[in-house]
């Protein structure tokens, strides 16, 4: 193999390293952003869901009050609802103070 033909072929591969190392730099940044978009999206999903819960036990309960006849299930089901409630009032109250 000529000197010539060698240094060429070393040329090349040169130019196909720093293509890479481009490259791996760019998929290094799109990889921290679709992780941070990720991670904002499972932020934005917990929050749906505590609102679905939230909307959930608000429905629940208009329904238990909404009937006329309350039996022994219901008044159990009104009972850990307010409780419920009432141990994350006691949270919230706790969090305030520190």
């Amino acid at each position: 193999m000529s000197q010539k033909k060698l240094i060429a072929e070393i040329s090349a591969l040169e130019r196909k390293a720093e293509l890479l190392v481009s490259q791996h730099h760019a998929l290094k940044d799109e990889l921290k952003q679709l992780k941070e978009e990720n991670r904002m999206l499972r932020s934005v999903i917990e929050d749906k869901n505590e609102q679905i819960e939230h909307f959930q036990k608000t429905l629940n309960l208009s329904k238990i009050v909404n009937n006329a006849v309350v039996d022994h299930d219901d008044t159990t089901e009104i009972k850990r609802t307010i409780n419920e409630y009432i141990r994350k009032i006691d949270k919230c109250i706790a969090q305030l103070s520190q």
